[in-house]
């Protein structure tokens, strides 16, 4: 019995910043975003010792975590 079943897209870390940063100017150090990961700020997989990110997960979290809301 197949079911069809949303699977998300795990990319790698090169991927994922461009996918949540697509300028190229504004996009953080590969350093800063793996400092980001060590702090726990977004959602991550580890499948053997490599480390692949759901995008939608990752921008969700960031836009969470660093949004700032505007005083009325």
């Amino acid at each position: 019995m197949a079911t069809n079943q949303h699977h998300p897209q795990l990319v790698g870390t090169s991927r994922v910043m461009e996918l949540v940063f697509p300028d190229p100017d504004s996009r953080p150090g590969k350093r800063t975003f793996l400092e980001w990961q060590y702090r726990g700020y977004f959602r991550f997989h580890k499948i053997g010792r490599r480390t692949f990110y759901n995008a939608e997960e990752v921008a969700s979290d960031l836009a969470r975590r660093f949004r700032i809301e505007a005083i009325d």
